[in-house]
């Protein structure tokens, strides 16, 4: 990672990151900061991506070794935060297209909605994490990365690698399919 990128000046992870490719695998000090930090963000998009307690918590964890084995690939041309969430993501998005392809999705889903496995989000009218799941992973990523975990529009498109434009009209489609379920 190049030490004069320029968002070295605005990733308050900056230092950590570094440190952490110094020491890994030996030491893992830095790695284990980083990981407490983001743990939570890497959990609750998990969750609203699977929909699923019990994967969330596999897959984060299969997020964080992955960013173990990973992290001195990393080039500083975004934020850590921003590569952060696209591993996270990616590997949802990964594990939703094997699902979907044995025709798992809707019976686990199905499964989990009889048991009190998964928590939901309600609101006066609508069941948030239903209408999530009813909607295209990609604009639920979009989603997710905007309003749980905080991102920009700049940051999103980086981190689905994408442009600018393509973000925020992804945002807009992705907030017209959940408005239409809204109003079935």
């Amino acid at each position: 990672m190049s030490e004069s990128n320029d968002y070295s000046k605005i990733d308050a992870d900056h230092e950590l990151v570094v440190n952490a490719i110094k020491e890994l695998p030996y030491r893992t000090r830095a790695y284990e900061t980083l990981m407490r930090k983001y743990e939570r963000l890497i959990f609750s998009v998990c969750l609203r991506m699977l929909n699923n307690q019990a994967d969330a918590q596999d897959l984060s964890q299969d997020v964080m070794f992955k960013v173990f084995n990973t992290l001195v690939q990393f080039e500083g041309r975004s934020t850590f935060k921003t590569w952060l969430m696209r591993v996270t993501t990616n590997m949802c998005l990964t594990h939703i297209s094997k699902n979907k392809r044995r025709g798992e999705i809707r019976e686990q889903w199905s499964e989990d909605m009889a048991g009190d496995q998964v928590t939901h989000i309600k609101t006066a009218a609508f069941d948030v994490q239903s209408l999530l799941q009813d909607i295209k992973p990609a604009e639920r990523e979009v989603l997710t990365l905007r309003y749980l975990a905080d991102m920009s529009l700049q940051d999103i498109a980086s981190a689905c690698d994408i442009s600018l434009s393509a973000a925020k009209m992804r945002l807009y489609r992705a907030t017209e399919a959940l408005n239409s379920k809204i109003a079935e």
